[in-house]
């Protein structure tokens, strides 16, 4: 290999490694939107299960005390 050759060879590295990062900085970016997606959706989950479970908790409370036949 001659000098010339080496250095098209040396630019075209730099030229993939350049292209390489920069879609790894993409990746980045769409893997933090995904997690933060993720995030959004289980604190959505949280806030509708902590209602469903205090209606449930609000009708076992209303039947037990119509049961025992305080209301």
């Amino acid at each position: 290999m001659d000098e010339k050759e080496k250095e098209e060879l040396l630019v075209r590295m730099d030229e993939r490694i350049k292209t390489i990062f920069n879609r790894m900085e993409g990746f980045e970016t769409l893997f933090t939107n995904h997690l933060h997606h993720h995030e959004m959706w289980e604190n959505d989950i949280k806030v509708q299960m902590r209602w469903w479970i205090g209606i449930v908790v609000t009708v076992a409370t209303g039947s037990g005390a119509m049961m025992m036949g305080v209301i």
